[in-house]
């Protein structure tokens, strides 16, 4: 054992700490005015910060299937709003907001009405009135749990409304509808608003976001059911003329969680943006458009963008 005094006890002890500091570079080193967190950012609220239940006199109850985490059942269950690019390339910003933007100069319309009037929606007036409430409804709600980006009457007209009116066109009377992954309510409930003879439900696997549109629902008097859970377990129990989906996930997502279920339904209409035709290359690369008939069935322009917005036909004959 090798003993040292003291004078080369301190000698070395200095020559440790010299190697330490060479090696702790500047940038690795953090302040406490590092940790602060920013004044912009003192203020903005987490998503999802609170839930309220709805009411217990809804005409047809909430089913509750929670899944073991909100990331999973986005994931698999088609919730819609949140799998990035608001859904994996096919939300609201993928498929509504995508292309070069175009400012607008036009003073911001003070109701629904207006803003559907300067798309050339022709719409029942009683009709507009029950989606200005579902706005309000959904923009109350916005401020406690994350549903929506469109929180004026011109951006909701432009990409909820516009897309649901296209929607609507496509879907033959009287037809047993499900909204697969409805997030905030869109498109489901402003198609049972804009087409009264259609049986529409909801579905959306993320249980706090199914109360909220439970609730939205019982206020509108819509005589919707809302399912909270994954449209593989709706279609275990129920069929469908047509899924209609938006915001949720791509087209290998869509086609990967339905492989199975393509007997529960006639046809799935998904309301895609510009980048529709690459993902139909990878689903097909993957093989999973086998024996699947895809059809674009209406194209038209998003408003204050360069780009469109596709409604897309799934279908798998019938043998």
């Amino acid at each position: 054992m090798v003993l040292l005094n003291q004078q080369q006890l301190i000698q070395h002890k200095e020559f440790i700490t010299q190697k330490f500091d060479s090696l702790m570079a500047p940038e690795d080193i953090m302040t406490p005015e590092d940790k602060m967190v920013p004044a912009d950012k003192l203020d903005e609220k987490p998503a999802d910060q609170t839930e309220s239940s709805p009411s217990d006199n809804h005409l047809r109850p909430i089913e509750h299937h929670e899944s073991n985490s909100a990331d999973a059942s986005r994931a698999d269950g088609m919730g819609a709003e949140e799998l990035g690019a608001e859904d994996a390339g096919s939300g609201d910003l993928g498929s509504n907001e995508a292309g070069s933007a175009v400012v607008s100069t036009e003073p911001p319309s003070a109701n629904l009405h207006i803003a559907a009037e300067k798309l050339g929606l022709v719409i029942d007036s009683e009709k507009l009135d029950q989606l200005e409430r579902y706005c309000r409804l959904l923009w109350e709600w916005n401020e406690k749990i994350n549903l929506t980006r469109h929180t004026d009457f011109d951006l909701f007209a432009r990409r909820d409304l516009l897309d649901s009116w296209h929607l609507a066109q496509q879907l033959a009377e009287g037809e047993d509808v499900l909204d697969v992954g409805t997030g905030g309510g869109v498109p489901g409930i402003p198609l049972a608003i804009l087409r009264p003879d259609l049986n529409v439900s909801l579905c959306d696997s993320v249980a706090k976001k199914s109360k909220v549109v439970d609730d939205m629902v019982m206020k509108l008097k819509l005589p919707v059911p809302v399912h909270a859970m994954r449209v593989q377990d709706v279609l275990e129990d129920w069929r469908y003329s047509s899924l209609v989906t938006r915001a949720v996930g791509s087209l290998t997502q869509l086609a990967g969680w339905l492989k199975d279920y393509w007997h529960c339904f006639d046809r799935m209409l998904a309301i895609k943006g510009p980048r529709w035709v690459e993902e139909r290359g990878e689903a097909r690369h993957r093989g999973l458009l086998g024996g699947i008939e895809l059809r674009k069935l209406v194209s038209y322009n998003m408003p204050g963008t360069s780009s469109e917005s596709v409604v897309l036909q799934l279908k798998r004959p019938r043998r």
